[in-house]
């Protein structure tokens, strides 16, 4: 074969290459999210989160059947819903610090995420000691300052992830282009978790007992301005989840293909 022609067919593959390309990218995101460093642990981290929140919005639902005096199995599984949920947001946010520091992430993100990882301890000190049921320890309602503590952790944690991403544009992530791109999708995502602890700082303060202070709770349980707060937040969370794992193609590809030697 001449040269010339054997140029122009090798030029031909090229484009009808990069065009095959062009047609697979965009979402699901299957093929940009091959570039994510270490991506099988983001799916992972995201179906935690994704469970985490889904029983978030369990344990909120069964704490309003409860306060509203409800018969059935519903509100007696509210501490458990509360287990699975806290449970989730500490494995998860132990994987992401565990994947930060494999991607070298920032000082600042790394803070945001250690933050975090404290607020999902405090998380479980409520449903451990409620399950406990002991009077010392707040009854089957669990201590009252533990929810309220980590919820102020989590959502300075969020702030200071935001922050950290609008100082260092994370790899990826373009600000000249929508929310919806690809690579500003953990922006997005962030951006919805801090959006979601706005709400569940409201929803805890306002329904806080402050151990039993005159002025406390400024608003009782059955409120339905806290049960609002508590399902915005818990539902802001998923789908902020859900965000995430279309960052990843957590939903479209589980595989972990082998090195290349």
């Amino acid at each position: 074969m001449p040269a010339d022609v054997e140029s122009q067919s090798e030029s031909q593959s090229e484009r009808v290459s990069e065009d095959s390309c062009q047609k697979v990218m965009g979402f699901p995101f299957t093929t940009e999210a091959q570039f994510i460093p270490y991506r099988t642990q983001q799916v992972l981290i995201s179906w935690v989160f994704i469970i985490a929140s889904v029983a978030l919005l369990l344990d909120f639902s069964a704490l309003h059947a409860l306060v509203q005096a409800q018969q059935g199995y519903f509100p007696e599984l509210c501490n458990w819903f509360g287990v699975v949920s806290c449970l989730c947001w500490l494995l998860g946010f132990a994987l992401l610090a565990h994947w930060l520091h494999s991607v070298g992430g920032t000082r600042m993100g790394l803070l945001g995420c250690y933050m975090k990882l404290i607020a999902s301890i405090f998380f479980n000190l409520q449903p451990m000691t409620g399950t406990m049921n002991d009077p010392l320890l707040g009854g089957g309602a669990g201590l009252w300052w533990s929810n309220l503590t980590g919820i102020l952790f989590f959502h300075v944690g969020n702030v200071i992830s935001c922050w950290d991403f609008f100082l260092h544009t994370p790899p990826g992530a373009d600000k000249g282009k929508g929310w919806l791109y690809h690579g500003n999708l953990p922006v997005t995502g962030m951006w919805l978790y801090q959006a979601a602890t706005w709400f569940l700082v409201a929803s805890n303060f306002l329904a806080c007992t402050f151990d039993g202070a005159d002025w406390a709770p400024v608003m009782p349980l059955t409120d339905a301005r806290v049960y609002i707060c508590q399902l915005l937040g818990a539902g802001l969370l998923l789908f902020g989840s859900v965000v995430y794992a279309i960052w990843c193609a957590g939903f479209h590809d589980f595989s972990n293909p082998p090195l290349k030697a």
